[in-house]
């Protein structure tokens, strides 16, 4: 069997990003005890940990050299506002396009709280429709802040803002998806490898082979602080799938201490990532 090449042709390199996503969902729609909210939100219990501020921002500086004060951004996956309020303070005006209420809310509350108004919302999930997408204006840059890690369509996402941009498109990706749970917790935790979502190098595999000259920069992250076992449980336990008091939960527990566990009895978690990176191109003629 041949190996799968370094320099893959369009369709292996989208064929191989799309296969990692379904394997990754296959997985975890199998073993997964943790069910998303009612009503469907799955943000509505963790929006609020998306407010600016709240997590840090390394990628700023990359994007304050690509942001003119004439333009107009959209910010595709905007969640709370991370990166949608502090671009809005370089730029004319900002479109965040956000699915999630809670994170509708959240966005909105950190607009107020500087009673900024040079921005709109849309509520729609990306790429959009075919009648949406007349909604969706042009603007100078698109913004894709860690939403592409399960993206299946890769291909219809990025086109779809290739074609809603007319200067530059900008995405902010990690080595790894900062959702990936420790391989090891999880081989120990269901008896089987992970599953990985798609990260840095596939997306840039993407951008290569469909033949876009990009930009990209990277960033150090830094780790997390140890927490006390409750805390590791409350931020980890989505990552892994396993529902509040469930008998899953208790393990993950037991596996926090032996891996991560210190003398002091805090637990200190593994980095979610260990760089960042801004990946940037000129979008395809229209």
């Amino acid at each position: 069997m041949c190996a799968m090449p370094l320099r893959p042709s369009a369709d292996e390199a989208i064929a191989a990003y799309r296969a990692a996503v379904v394997a990754n969902r296959a997985q975890v729609e199998r073993l997964r005890d943790l069910v998303p909210p009612a009503g469907g939100d799955f943000w509505v219990d963790r929006a609020a940990r998306f407010r600016p501020g709240a997590l840090d921002a390394e990628e700023m500086p990359a994007l304050e050299a690509i942001a003119l004060p004439d333009d107009v951004w959209m910010d595709i996956g905007a969640g709370g506002g991370r990166f949608a309020l502090p671009v809005a303070r370089l730029v004319a005006q900002v479109i965040a396009v956000e699915p999630s209420a809670a994170m509708r809310a959240v966005l909105a509350e950190a607009f107020a709280s500087e009673a900024r108004t040079n921005y709109e919302v849309l509520d729609l999930r990306w790429p959009p429709s075919p009648s949406e997408a007349s909604q969706v204006p042009v603007v100078d840059v698109s913004l894709i802040a860690n939403v592409l890690y399960d993206a299946a369509d890769v291909d219809a996402f990025l086109a779809a803002a290739e074609a809603h941009t007319r200067r530059r498109c900008v995405v902010i990706t990690s080595d790894r998806a900062p959702s990936t749970p420790d391989a090891d917790i999880w081989q120990a935790l269901y008896g089987e490898a992970l599953c990985p979502l798609p990260a840095l190098t596939d997306f840039v595999a993407v951008l290569g082979a469909l033949g876009r000259c990009y930009d990209i920069t990277t960033f150090p992250v830094r780790g997390p602080e140890p927490v006390t076992l409750d805390r590791a449980l409350d931020e980890m336990r989505w990552r892994y799938w396993v529902a509040p008091g469930s008998d899953a939960e208790a393990r993950l527990g037991e596996l926090f201490h032996q891996h991560f566990g210190q003398p002091s009895g805090l637990i200190q978690l593994p980095p979610r990532r260990n760089y960042s990176a801004v990946v940037s191109w000129e979008p395809a003629p229209r």
